[in-house]
């Protein structure tokens, strides 16, 4: 390549009061990932690295949309090229994922009602036996008669790993922690054939109306619903066989279905 050179103040400045030309703002960004890669012979040793950091985070902000401090953080947690395949990543829409409530109906049954309703789907994979993967719909699937009759619901595939992981078995005694939606907790019913007791618990009230709105309409007949910080279950209750802890997080991971994360992530949510 040409021997690539960070743009001075001038020349940003020029680009600033232009329209912002994304296809070279676009190819700034892969240059300075390719000097970044093989700094000693392609960087400028005078202005150093951290020359071609700063102008790399500044390029992305405008680039993919996203806060200077969120892009620092994720800089931190990531190389260079790991973190433009985040980027490019959150960029493609992720599917809708649905689970299969087993207490109701069976996956193959679901998945022929709701393909006489038009919807275009299929199973996730080998690995789950519960879920389908919606590709377009010409129905509302927030709103057909099989959700209102709680034979499934919306839920990331990646939230069925923990249930699995925790492997729940029927008749036993279950805390899950951070419950709300509803989504693992009723998985955990479902896998439990409704025996035994679940404590479903959401340290936010406000939260548990949407789990309790879940358990209703999914059939769940074993969970108890509560309101607690989880520190606080050693002098509530315990003896437990076993404790689902999903605990809340920044809520970074779901950019590429809310875009907003790019930018209202603040240091007191991270």
């Amino acid at each position: 390549m040409d021997q690539f050179v960070l743009p001075d103040n001038q020349l940003l400045g020029k680009e600033q009061v232009e329209t912002e030309d994304l296809p070279v703002i676009s190819q700034r960004i892969q240059d300075i990932i390719e000097v970044l890669n093989n700094f000693k012979e392609l960087g400028d040793h005078e202005r150093g690295r951290s020359a071609y950091v700063e102008q790399l985070i500044k390029d992305m902000a405008v680039y993919y949309g996203y806060s200077e401090y969120l892009l620092e953080k994720l800089f931190n947690l990531f190389s260079v090229s790991e973190a433009l395949e985040f980027f490019e990543a959150n960029e493609v829409p992720r599917p809708v994922t649905i689970r299969t409530n087993t207490l109701r109906t069976r996956r193959r049954d679901l998945a022929q009602a709701l393909i006489n309703r038009g919807v275009n789907l299929e199973p996730i994979g080998k690995w789950t036996k519960v879920g389908l993967t919606i590709f377009d719909s010409t129905v509302p699937v927030g709103a057909t008669p099989e959700y209102l009759a709680g034979h499934y619901i919306l839920q990331s595939a990646s939230s069925f790993l923990p249930v699995m992981a925790l492997a729940p078995q029927e008749n036993e005694k279950i805390l899950d922690m951070a419950s709300a939606p509803g989504g693992k907790s009723t998985y955990i019913a479902a896998l439990m054939k409704n025996t035994g007791i679940i404590f479903a618990n959401d340290s936010n009230k406000e939260r548990t109306k949407g789990l309790v709105s879940n358990i209703h309409r999914l059939g769940i007949k074993n969970t108890v619903v509560c309101n607690y910080d989880g520190r606080e279950f050693p002098t509530v209750l315990g003896g437990f066989d076993r404790v689902l802890l999903d605990a809340p997080c920044s809520g970074t991971g779901v950019i590429s279905k809310d875009p907003s994360v790019k930018i209202n992530k603040v240091k007191i949510f991270i």
